[in-house]
């Protein structure tokens, strides 16, 4: 929370000194002589926290023209204080914008060479991948104690509805849902729970309770069926995120090929040749894609992949 009020507020400094004023665009605000317009009072807003974003403009102006004079007098009063000369600041400063620099020159050599048509093509390969199983549809009612999960074992044997004892007993918050946990494939499931599970049949419920670390369950089986890969809309966004990190990653490999790195311990020895420790991109799984791994290589984090 506070890294991002920070990064509100730095958009609002810098705007707030370099945005031109238009003469359809009124002023707003008068601080010591530096005025403010309304659309650089507006454009500060794409800075926010989403969830603020979306609020009436009413309601967020004044807020954000009060964190803008605000802004503008800390920056004012930092400057002349002298701060910025300070060895830690010019430090500060220079890894910034070595960061800074390092991230647009990923963004310029990635930039267009991820295509939708790409990701289309990497998105067969992960289905032609895809493991043959089955998943399972489940409901489950999560309780704290034992002898309380019996009781509701009891509760259903004497016809009891599972989606109203969910309701009523689960501390779940899938409760509220009748307890639906949705569908899922063995590997994807606690060991306990996808061994109960997979034993049973469509519209059975445990007849024991299982113990997961989340406490104890009572669960039932809904549906079984063939398990089948995401839908590409699902998943796009995931597999060029993916992609653009194996990119940078070929990127960096290229890069540590052409120079000369010498590696030592901490004792000043020299270790193997670096050119048995290459890191290699990463392999996307067979099953539904996953997050996008962060590159092993020490370069500096990956730009958002630009929208085609």
């Amino acid at each position: 929370m506070k890294s991002t009020l920070l990064k509100s507020i730095s958009l609002v400094a810098f705007l707030a000194v370099s945005t031109p004023t238009f003469a359809a665009d009124p002023v707003v605000a008068i601080v010591d002589g530096q005025k403010f317009t309304y659309s650089e009072i507006m454009k500060a807003k794409e800075g926010l926290p989403k969830q603020y974003q979306s609020a009436p403009e009413d309601k967020i102006f004044p807020a954000l023209v009060n964190q803008a004079i605000d802004t503008y007098l800390i920056n004012k009063a930092a400057q002349a204080s002298g701060e910025a000369n300070t060895p830690e600041v010019k430090q500060a400063i220079e890894k910034a914008t070595e960061n800074i620099v390092s991230q647009a020159y990923l963004l310029s050599q990635i930039k267009g060479k991820i295509t939708d048509a790409d990701v289309k093509a990497k998105y067969e390969e992960v289905v032609k991948q895809f493991p043959q199983e089955k998943e399972v549809h489940i409901r489950h009612i999560l309780v704290d104690d034992k002898n309380v999960a019996l009781s509701v074992i009891k509760a259903l044997q004497n016809g009891t509805d599972f989606k109203k004892l969910a309701q009523s007993k689960s501390k779940d918050e899938t409760a509220k849902e009748g307890g639906d946990l949705g569908w899922f494939r063995k590997s994807e499931l606690p060991a306990e729970l996808a061994e109960a599970a997979f034993a049973l049949t469509p519209g059975s419920y445990s007849k024991e309770p299982v113990k997961t670390d989340f406490g104890w369950h009572v669960i039932k089986v809904e549906e079984i069926r063939d398990a089948k890969p995401p839908k590409f809309d699902e998943v796009k966004d995931e597999l060029k995120s993916l992609m653009t990190q194996e990119a940078i990653l070929a990127l960096v490999k290229d890069l540590r090929s052409k120079a000369k790195v010498e590696l030592f311990d901490k004792d000043g020895k020299p270790l193997p040749k670096e050119a048995e420790k290459k890191p290699e991109a990463a392999t996307p799984a067979a099953s539904a894609p996953a997050a996008a791994p962060e590159a092993s290589a020490p370069a500096p984090a990956a730009p958002a992949p630009e929208k085609q």
